[in-house]
């Protein structure tokens, strides 16, 4: 019975939390975080098999694919503009790489983790099927990897722009930029609500941030293997 339920059930939370944001436009009130927490809480409650529900939600998981490629039309949109500042997102970016991955070496290795784990949540800022790739190849969990990924993406979503507004970062290139270097597809989602020139400049710190970090990791992790 699951199976037929899943699809109905994801697409009715999410289309009711898009409308109580648009009555209570609250951090809090996520198109991800809520349904997600709901729809844990009901396979918990009623003892339903997991397996059941991701065989039912199959065709929504094969529109990820192309729902990222769709993020090229905002980067098309903004071309100019970000043909204009290439060098300052590239150093912007690759600066968010660098603090990611050796702030999470430097409190690991203070915290006394283990390296496998270190390799798993390295890779916390990135998209999930990159993160997955890049933390195995440094001998890391894919799974713990993929969880940190959503966990750290829906808090970008949550305190990201209340966090910028706090710090008095009004730019709309700069904020989109933030974003997608710290809170990935999720907060990419969430800066495409907030505008055109949020949502290019995010898709593009997200994709750029990806690549970055694939060749940036390894030698980082390598460099802290013989450190220690």
């Amino acid at each position: 019975m699951m199976f037929w339920l899943a699809i109905p059930l994801t697409l009715a939370l999410y289309f009711m939390t898009r409308a109580l944001y648009r009555r209570l436009p609250w951090p809090v009130i996520n198109p991800v975080l809520i349904p997600t927490a709901v729809i844990i809480g009901l396979l918990l409650w009623l003892d339903l098999p997991l397996d059941q529900y991701q065989q039912g939600t199959a065709p929504i998981t094969a529109l990820l694919e192309p729902a990222v490629v769709a993020l090229a039309l905002p980067l098309y949109q903004q071309a100019r503009q970000i043909r204009d500042k290439l060098k300052p997102i590239i150093l912007c970016t690759l600066t968010s790489v660098l603090i990611s991955v050796c702030t999470t070496l430097g409190i690991g290795h203070l915290m006394g983790a283990d390296p496998a784990l270190l390799a798993s949540i390295a890779t916390k800022s990135i998209t999930t099927p990159l993160a997955m790739s890049v933390s195995q190849s440094l001998g890391g969990i894919p799974a713990i990897a993929a969880a940190v990924v959503v966990v750290v993406g829906i808090l970008g979503a949550l305190i990201g722009y209340p966090l910028l507004r706090l710090m008095r970062v009004t730019d709309p290139e700069a904020q989109g930029l933030a974003m997608g270097a710290c809170a990935h597809a999720i907060g990419t989602a969430a800066s495409a609500e907030q505008g055109v020139t949020q949502g290019a400049f995010s898709s593009l710190a997200m994709v750029v941030c990806g690549v970055l970090t694939a060749a940036v990791a390894p030698l980082l992790f390598a460099l802290y293997h013989w450190l220690t």
